[in-house]
């Protein structure tokens, strides 16, 4: 992006007031809502009914990034989040939304000196040997910046949109409201609570820093690179980490590898979220997206953004492990009671409610299930990718509008998208992985 273009297109500050965030937010829906009417109006003079669902859907993703692309934060951080969601989204959707990953309109140099003047206290001419004020990556918080120490490390400096920390409660406000035409919206809080939570985690770049050196222990020695933070070059809005060299998922398949320097990396990915998963420090890198994988030529890959991090309370990682063991082992009445442990089948449901969520669980169930059934899984089949999209008309159709009340430990929202995330990525690569070491960190955890 050239430098007058990234002034232009990212230069004014979001907006931070719940009323202007409110009012972007009801442009988009009108904006929506307009795109609808085409829609109808090319189906009563005869145009192919599938040629125009695409352009609706394409003319509704273009919009709905543009829109959240102002707003930024936790609207755009859902919208990523829901890109990476397997077959909850049309493609045009899910193809637009991911440009949140790292595709986001940069604000400009102008703006960007201010926030670093802000933070330190001096300007970045004055505190680095360079700082290229020109945005390398831009995504739904903050944006990257290539400079260099005075001591001569080559680092990125990762600046946090302005407004960004004190929109979250009002966006959160305006998710409820929406929310609430297709669920109960009372029950729903637990769930943006726990939203709430990570977002305020993840806009404290002081406390990003701490889950770096906390990762970094924990990979030592290995394969996966983890950068070092800069304590002394960071506060809660700027934080400067040693720069990782490498290329993101997109620029990879790009190269068009083999399948071999495809499966090894897709192995990497799959056995290093298992062992999060099965450690006992019970906390897992939760931010999932291409984004912040970074593939090394020399078979290394670097992970980055410590902002979203997880802890599992232990009895919840337990139960989870045990509602895996369960479906394993065929033991029906195991299942059923980590399904209560989980509150994924709370026992206050009338029974109509109750059959239709047995049935869903099950059939979830049997497609992650089917990951670990055999000693190799291939991701590049399309397998399971069609088996999510089957049962999508039973989760958003008629059936489910009925059962307005959400299931599931609130601490589901963070597992559910960085298996999503993983699952996408894994998709996206195509890579075959041998699922044993897996298994055996899964079947290896003490559940107590």
């Amino acid at each position: 992006m050239a430098e007058h273009e990234v002034e232009e297109a990212g230069s004014a500050e979001p907006p931070g007031g719940a009323r202007e965030r409110g009012f972007i937010a009801a442009k988009t829906g009108m904006k929506i809502g307009a795109n609808y009417a085409r829609y109808l109006s090319r189906r009563a003079i005869g145009t192919d009914k599938s040629t125009a669902r695409a352009a609706l859907h394409s003319s509704n993703a273009e919009d709905l990034f543009t829109e959240l692309s102002k707003l930024r934060g936790t609207a755009l951080k859902m919208a990523q989040g829901l890109s990476m969601e397997p077959g909850f989204l049309p493609d045009q959707f899910a193809t637009v939304l991911a440009k949140a990953q790292y595709e986001v309109p940069a604000m400009g140099p102008a703006l960007v000196r201010r926030l670093v003047t802000q933070a330190f206290g001096h300007p970045p001419e004055e505190i680095f040997a360079t700082f290229d004020a020109t945005a390398m990556a831009a995504a739904s918080l903050g944006q990257v910046h290539r400079a260099i120490l005075k001591d001569g490390r080559d680092v990125v400096v990762k600046v946090q949109y302005p407004n960004v920390r004190e929109s979250v409660d009002s966006d959160l406000r305006i998710v409820r409201g929406l929310a609430g035409r297709f669920l109960d919206s009372g029950s729903i809080d637990p769930y943006l609570q726990e939203v709430r939570d990570r977002m305020m985690e993840e806009t404290d770049y002081l406390q990003e820093g701490q889950n770096i050196t906390a990762f970094a222990e924990r990979f030592a020695g290995s394969n996966i690179i983890i950068p070092e933070w800069i304590p002394e070059m960071t506060t809660e809005r700027v934080i400067t980490m040693t720069h990782v060299s490498g290329v993101h998922l997109k620029e990879f398949l790009a190269q068009d590898p083999t399948q071999e320097r495809k499966d090894h990396f897709g192995q990497m990915l799959w056995d290093t979220v298992h062992g999060q998963v099965a450690a006992d420090h019970l906390t897992v890198h939760a931010d999932a997206h291409p984004g912040n994988f970074l593939f090394l030529d020399d078979g290394r890959m670097g992970i980055l953004d410590f902002g979203c991090v997880k802890h599992f309370p232990r009895d919840f990682r337990d139960d989870l492990i045990a509602l895996y063991r369960a479906r394993m082992s065929g033991d029906r009445d195991a299942q059923l009671r980590a399904y209560r442990d989980l509150e994924m089948l709370p026992d206050d449901l009338p029974e109509e409610g109750r059959e239709y969520l047995l049935e869903i669980l099950d059939i979830l169930g049997g497609i992650i299930e089917s990951l670990y059934r055999g000693d190799e899984y291939d991701f590049g089949s399309g397998e399971l990718l069609q088996e999510f999209q089957s049962v999508m008309p039973r989760l958003t159709g008629r059936e489910a509008y009925k059962h307005r009340r959400p299931v599931g430990s609130h601490h589901f929202v963070f597992v559910n998208r960085l298996l999503a995330g993983l699952i996408s990525m894994m998709t996206q690569l195509g890579a075959r992985v041998n699922t044993r070491y897996a298994r055996q960190q899964l079947e290896s955890v003490e559940v107590k």
